[in-house]
């Protein structure tokens, strides 16, 4: 299977599902609608890479529990 996104995060960050991996999740990971990317990225030379981390959290975890 061919993904977008080919990127392997590191153990410690796909182990679980984090509220804020949870959070971006259920936006679709659209950083527009997203508080810590008008916060911390927008305006910032850096990119956000929790997109990338909910991907390899769904591959190796499957879709998080949201109740």
């Amino acid at each position: 299977m061919i993904y977008k996104y080919n990127v392997s995060c590191s153990n410690t960050i796909s182990k679980v599902w984090t509220p804020t991996a949870i959070d971006c999740y259920k936006i679709g990971c659209r950083c527009s609608q997203c508080n810590l990317y008008k916060i911390y990225f927008h305006n910032n030379h850096a990119k956000c890479m929790m997109k990338q981390t909910v991907i390899e959290l769904v591959r190796n975890l499957g879709k998080p529990d949201i109740n």
